[in-house]
Order: C-alpha cells, then structure tokens, then sequence
C-alpha cells in the first residue's frame, strides 16, 4: 500500500478525478476492487490531492491533468510537490489503545424502506450534524475505533450528470480499539462514494 501527495492547482469535478487517476494507474486493474482511494485536502493556503492505493501512481499524470507545473520542490516552502510514501509500515504500528487526530470525508447516508417488501430502502443522505456525527460514531463501531471528539470540518454537495453526493468533511481524534478492523479501514475506506473522493480516512499524531 502507498500514500501519495500532489500538490495542485486545479480541482476538475470528482468525476474527472476519478478519470485522472484511472490514467495513473497503468495496466489492469479489477473494476470489482475499489484499488484507489483520495481526497481534496488544503495544506495552508494550497490544495493536495492525498491517494492511498494499492500500487505507486504516474504522479506525473495527476500533475499534467490538474494544472501544476512539474517541478521537484515548491521554491517558497521547500517541500516536494509530489510525494509517494510506502504506507505498510504505519499500517503495522497501528495497536489498540492508540490515540490519533483523524479526517474524514465521507458520505453519510440513511436507508429508509418504503414498504416491508423492501430489504434496505432508498438511500437518502443526513442532512443534520447530529445524524452525520451519530453516523460518524456507528462506523467507528464497525470500524475498530471510538470517536472521542468530531465536528463537522465540511459540508457540500457532489453534483454531476445527475448523481448528487453529500460530502462531509470529519475532524477530530478517535482511540483505535480493534487494530485490524482499523487498518482495514484505513486501506478500504469507509462508506459510499469512494470513487468521488469519498471514504478516504487519515489519521495524525494527536497533539
């Protein structure tokens, strides 16, 4: 697994991001697996395309697409512009008891059936804080961890040919209480939309 960091210029709709990186990734891939996960961040004043995936990207491609010229170091800041990281050893040092700043950009979303023939219902995304963070606390139960403070970083609608997403940003710190359900997601994502910049979950040293 890697992690990688393009700082960017640009920012296309998720739907050509989702293109971009389909393009970074060269050879075969199985359109069954979610191989790929990203997520629009801004770092001070600029943005960063972080992906987490399962082999290295053609960050060069991310770059070309998104509007950034190619150079090896940001000359006012003096870090690089494009990072790949090998993302296995933080993987291996996760334990339970751990304690971590999180982010989150997800898709919060409830079923509701409209009749007892239905197995799950329509999905319908939560408009509330307050059901978005006790969603937020449900996929910590199922995910190997318990949130300990959030708040609602972000909050925005995905729209494109049709398809409308709810993307909420996550902020806060969260206690690991089940390692390997943790490292999963961490690699798999958590919830709906994973191809439009949805699902992707990063953690930090807590301060």
């Amino acid at each position: 697994m890697y992690m990688t960091r393009v700082m960017i210029r640009r920012i296309p709709p998720p739907n050509i991001i989702h293109g971009i990186l389909s393009a970074a990734f060269p050879g075969e891939r199985n359109p069954q697996v979610n191989e790929t996960l990203w997520r629009i961040d801004t770092i001070d004043d600029a943005k960063a395309l972080i992906v987490v995936s399962a082999s290295t990207p053609n960050a060069l491609v991310i770059a070309n697409q998104m509007g950034m010229r190619i150079q090896a170091m940001d000359s006012k800041t003096d870090t690089m512009l494009t990072k790949t990281v090998d993302y296995l050893p933080f993987l291996k040092s996760i334990s339970n008891g751990q304690a971590w700043h999180f982010r989150l950009c997800a898709n919060p979303v409830e079923h509701k059936r409209q009749n007892l023939l239905e197995k799950r219902g329509k999905v319908y995304a939560l408009r509330s804080v307050e059901g978005q963070l006790e969603w937020l606390g449900r996929q910590g139960e199922r995910n190997g961890f318990a949130v300990s403070d959030s708040f609602i970083a972000g909050d925005t609608w995905i729209a494109f040919r049709g398809i409308r997403i709810r993307a909420v940003t996550f902020d806060g710190h969260l206690k690991v209480v089940d390692a390997e359900a943790f490292r999963s997601a961490l690699v798999h994502g958590i919830g709906r939309g994973k191809a439009y910049g949805c699902g992707l979950l990063t953690v930090a040293k807590a301060i």
